[in-house]
């Protein structure tokens, strides 16, 4: 299965459902992102889900292009599906990302790896070798 993508203001955009505890919420306008390490989002929709803190989560230092840094908690999710491609047990960070709140999300190298998405700039989509496949 291709997933179709977006590029808006030079960047590559998707959208993502995170599932967690019996919760789920749909996040859209994430920015496919090969720059960045570790998947994050913005801690608003762990509120959305109604997912609150555990002992196994973990504080982090995120640091970004130019060298700033901020703080995310670091929290496994027991599904992140990306158009029919899905993780589970996937560990997401959730910190701040745009102040402007334009960006829900980065989709970050662990998830794009891990997953073996294969990003197709010609035709704008992004597959998998083994689609719906939970990994």
């Amino acid at each position: 299965m291709k997933t179709k993508i977006q590029i808006k203001n030079g960047l590559l955009y998707t959208s993502i459902k995170l599932i967690h505890e019996g919760n789920y919420v749909i996040i859209d306008n994430v920015i496919l992102d090969t720059g960045a390490f570790y998947t994050i989002i913005t801690t608003d929709f762990l509120d959305d889900m109604g997912v609150e803190f555990s002992n196994e989560d973990k504080i982090i230092e995120a640091s970004g292009y130019g060298g700033a840094s901020s703080y995310a908690v670091r929290k496994r999710i027991d599904l992140i599906d990306c158009n029919g491609i899905k993780l589970d047990n996937f560990k997401v960070d959730f910190g701040e990302i745009d102040p402007n709140e334009k960006i829900n999300g980065l989709l970050g190298l662990d998830f794009l790896r891990e997953a073996g998405i294969i990003i197709d700039l010609v035709d704008l989509v992004m597959y998998t070798n083994d689609p719906g496949i939970i990994l």
